[in-house]
């Protein structure tokens, strides 16, 4: 059961971060999450690639690290977080703040029910920021 003692939603929505020097693509993400074709439920982390390069992609390119919603505010990242997008920003890489809502496909349900990060050496994706 989790017991939440903040802010209080009927529906959840997960802020996230993507940063990265290129384009979201499938065969980093198989990589990073260490899937292949050949695994059963490959057609699940199909959907769950779809819903979040689609999320990558409507997402909003931040410029300036003032951007980024931090600690004290709401939605928020850590400070850890926002420092990783300033020196990402700092070598022209690309930072993008996307969403993804419950009320949407059941991959995206998912994505929004717990909170998911995915480190990897060609991209990063921080979902900490989700509410209930």
């Amino acid at each position: 059961m989790k017991i939440k003692m903040d802010f209080i939603s009927n529906s959840s929505s997960t802020s996230f971060i993507y940063i990265s020097d290129h384009i979201f693509n499938e065969k980093e993400f198989y990589d990073a999450i260490g899937i292949d074709k050949s695994n059963p439920m490959f057609d699940f982390f199909e959907s769950l690639f779809e819903t979040l390069y689609e999320a990558v992609n409507n997402g909003s390119l931040v410029n300036d690290v003032n951007q980024i919603p931090s600690t004290g505010n709401y939605p928020n990242f850590t400070p850890e977080v926002v420092q990783r997008a300033s020196e990402a920003l700092k070598k022209g890489e690309k930072v993008i703040l996307g969403g993804l809502s419950s009320e949407e496909s059941l991959p995206e349900s998912l994505l929004c029910m717990e909170i998911f990060e995915i480190d990897s050496d060609q991209f990063y994706i921080n979902a900490y920021d989700n509410y209930w």
